[in-house]
């Protein structure tokens, strides 16, 4: 037996309508998305990679697909925390 918990989540009106517009392209349910993002979210130990430092001096720095995700919400919703 499958047990599920219902749950409230508040966001902001400019998202959930940028979420609602991105459904109905892709013909998904809102749930199918949270429990796909979650799942992708709680990945253990997601592998990082290292990006060239394009920089005077060169080098290498290892940045996490967690550092890049913040990077990409802050860019789309600046009040996003994670």
């Amino acid at each position: 037996m499958l047990l599920c918990m219902r749950t409230t989540v508040e966001l902001p009106d400019a998202l959930m309508d940028r979420v609602k517009a991105r459904l109905a392209k892709r013909k998904l349910t809102f749930r199918a998305l949270v429990i796909s993002a979650l799942e992708q979210a709680l990945q253990e130990d997601p592998k990082p990679f290292k990006l060239r430092d394009a920089s005077v001096g060169g080098g290498t720095r290892t940045v996490s697909s967690s550092e890049i995700n913040h990077a990409i919400n802050e860019q789309r919703e600046p009040s996003y925390k994670a």
